[in-house]
């Protein structure tokens, strides 16, 4: 009866663990606006730990902050997005983490991300990527396949520590 229980349990589990993850799904349209809510906000110095997420026409802004400032300033990047109709802000505030071994370190952390992702390392091979930092400011330009490269390379350079800014204007994709 017990091992009836547990598999009942874990069949439950698989399919609400399942449905969870069809609902967290970005269609196309919303990763695109996503990466544009990533321009607005990681240009801004003390916004990379934040995570912001665009589904459905609401933004989703967790992670943190360097101060409160920020976090009104968050909002205000916000409320500004095109196609934007909820903003749910759950951003902290907590000292920034800072790299250790300053600004070479960081790009050389950023050079070997882009070494492990097949799609940025050819872009930068051929002369299509260049990823330029300067005490923590990350400056994108070139051309990469598609969205989700755009999306894989930011989101690499956004958890490397020590970024203050990413400047991805200049990346086609």
């Amino acid at each position: 009866m017990k091992l009836i229980r547990f598999a009942i349990s874990m069949v439950i589990a698989l399919a609400l663990a399942g449905s969870a993850m069809d609902a967290q799904a970005q269609s196309p349209a919303d990763a695109k606006r996503t990466l544009k809510a990533w321009e607005a906000f990681y240009a801004e110095p003390g916004m990379a730990e934040a995570d912001v997420r665009y589904m459905r026409g609401t933004l989703l802004i967790t992670g943190y902050v360097p101060t409160e400032e920020h976090l009104k300033k968050a909002d205000a990047l916000a409320k500004e997005l095109k196609g934007v109709k909820e903003v749910r802000n759950r951003l902290r505030v907590r000292e920034p983490i800072v790299a250790a071994g300053g600004h070479a370190e960081i790009c050389s952390k950023i050079d070997k991300k882009i070494e492990e992702d097949e799609e940025t390392q050819k872009a930068k091979a051929k002369g299509q990527l260049s990823v330029a930092c300067d005490q923590g400011n990350v400056k994108v330009t070139g051309k990469v396949n598609d969205y989700t490269v755009a999306s894989s390379l930011i989101n690499d350079v956004r958890k490397t520590d020590g970024i203050r800014t990413i400047d991805f204007s200049e990346l086609k994709y």
